[in-house]
């Protein structure tokens, strides 16, 4: 591996604004990503990448201990329920937004309200995740100035772990009255670090935010660099352009790891890659079509291709360190026995050849998007279906799977929170499989699952709720509406000068307490 040109170098600092004089007094820490943010506000995105961002900007109610999923305090200070439908949160105090104005229980209800109400003169229509996870939020009310509450319309057993997901991330009403639908490009939180600027498909800038409440950030600015090549990132941090490297190739990550200069950060992270079918469409409305595309791909060979030993095939959406999984699988590789199943369902080739819509860049659950699609694509021909490959760009993808025009898709989940219902009601129940904001992209509707689903939500008996998800996983299994297809690993490169670097287990890397030693 050559070492990173001067012009190359040149580049990148002129690109977060940076001359050699700045970063020797103010060393920015830039981190390079394949794609750069689609959006800043928190409740109006649902990529990983913008996600990361406002990660950094805004705080929750709650948030994740920083190495586990388990719930610690963060705008809210204490909380209690006393029926496990009105809950109680008692606020921080002294506390102000990024732009001076105070934070306070009507800055929380205006930040719910925004997304719950349709008649709120802030409201917008692709609160998407609202939708999806905090549609049973029934009011949201100021006591005083200092302590909320919270309604639900019946007793949930996901809702706490639900308030640390960056949705629900409190921002300054000043700011979205300021911006309006604009507050995306103009994000104003309470986190560790301040916005300062967007180049869309370049950069986003950062600034500490020196009164944060949780102790200032010790690194001055943070910079987010799309570079869209993987092995382009991989020169960039080698040669000491960016600090940080999201997404490599699993087969660059040896060299980072032999590398004197360098380190890897690797974490058995909560997700899963997964082929969706889109059972409206036909032939994918036939069970035993959906059957047969379970047996005729080959999970084996793609994660050992594609993944490099930084992933395990999947056997059930629900990861593998999550409570409630289930190791045993209905399927495995047989091309005969997908050739049966596809000659019972009278399978013919249809005049128009189905179309797998893909994303054209990596992911945390997916290194090589288009190669795993083309793998797909010639098993699938092995057995007699002939399907197309369209590639996307993520935002494309999201949006045009959201929407049901895919007869199959290539995504993929990362927790946002370490609860089985992240995984099995977001992805599989019939109520999140409206058009337009679907996060159920197999537009999969089974009342029996969706009973067993909304059991384990009511339940507050651990055994209980465990048992309603292996028999949820046991009905998707044999209902066939995805092919889960592996569990990656989340894996960060980094320069080995910088401490308290971690990588949580939902993906995202928090940067509050990093430092350069």
């Amino acid at each position: 591996m050559r070492r990173l040109s001067g012009a190359v170098v040149g580049v990148l600092l002129a690109l977060v604004g940076c001359t050699p004089d700045k970063l020797a007094s103010d060393q920015p820490l830039l981190v390079g990503r394949a794609n750069d943010a689609i959006a800043l506000d928190p409740a109006r995105v649902t990529d990983s990448e913008s996600a990361e961002v406002t990660e950094q900007i805004f705080d929750h109610l709650v948030r994740y201990k920083p190495d586990s999923a388990e719930i610690e305090p963060s705008l809210a200070e204490s909380w209690d329920s006393a029926d496990g439908r009105v809950w109680t949160f008692h606020l921080r105090k002294n506390v102000r937004f990024h732009d001076g104005t105070p934070f306070d229980a009507a800055a929380v209800v205006f930040s719910f309200d925004r997304q719950r109400d349709p008649h709120h003169p802030f409201h917008q229509d692709d609160f998407t995740y609202w939708e999806n996870t905090f549609r049973n939020i029934q009011a949201v009310e100021a006591l005083d100035s200092s302590t909320v509450r919270i309604t639900i319309e019946r007793s949930y057993a996901p809702f706490l772990s639900n308030l640390a997901m960056f949705p629900v991330s409190i921002v300054s009403p000043a700011a979205v009255r300021k911006w309006g639908s604009e507050f995306a490009r103009h994000p104003v939180g309470t986190g560790p670090f301040r916005f300062v600027e967007w180049s869309p498909g370049e950069r986003i800038m950062l600034a500490s935010n020196p009164n944060y409440w949780g102790g200032a950030p010790k690194i001055q600015h943070l910079v987010f660099v799309a570079i869209r090549d993987a092995r382009q990132r991989l020169v960039a941090l080698e040669g000491g352009a960016i600090d940080v490297a999201e997404n490599l190739s699993p087969e660059d990550l040896q060299f980072v790891a032999l590398h004197p200069e360098l380190t890897l950060l690797r974490v058995a992270a909560n997700n899963v890659a997964y082929l969706a079918m889109n059972t409206t469409h036909p032939p994918f409305d036939d069970v035993r079509v959906r059957r047969a595309v379970n047996f005729a791909i080959n999970k084996t060979a793609i994660v050992k291709l594609i993944y490099q030993g930084l992933a395990k095939p999947a056997s059930t959406p629900v990861p593998p360190a999550m409570w409630s999984h289930v190791d045993e699988t209905d399927y495995h590789y047989d091309r005969n026995e997908a050739m049966k199943l596809l000659a019972a369902a009278h399978y013919t080739r249809p005049a128009k050849r189905p179309r797998l819509f893909v994303m054209d860049t990596p992911r945390t659950y997916m290194p090589a998007p288009e190669t795993v699609a083309r793998i797909i694509q010639h098993n699938l021909r092995d057995v007699g279906m002939d399907v197309e490959v369209v590639v996307n760009d993520f935002e494309t993808q999201v949006r045009m799977t959201q929407n049901g025009e895919h007869d199959l898709c290539l995504l993929g989940w990362t927790a946002d929170t370490a609860d089985p219902d992240n995984f099995l009601y977001v992805l599989f129940d019939p109520e999140n499989a409206e058009p337009g904001t679907a996060r159920n992209l197999a537009f999969f509707k089974n009342a029996e699952l969706h009973g067993i689903l909304s059991w384990a939500q009511e339940s507050s008996d651990r055994h209980e709720r465990e048992r309603f998800y292996k028999k949820a996983q046991d009905l998707i299994s044999h209902e066939a509406p995805w092919v889960p297809l592996a569990h990656g690993e989340a894996v960060v490169a980094a320069r080995a000068n910088l401490g308290a670097l971690r990588v949580h287990p939902s993906s995202t890397v928090y940067f509050q307490r990093v430092y350069r030693k």
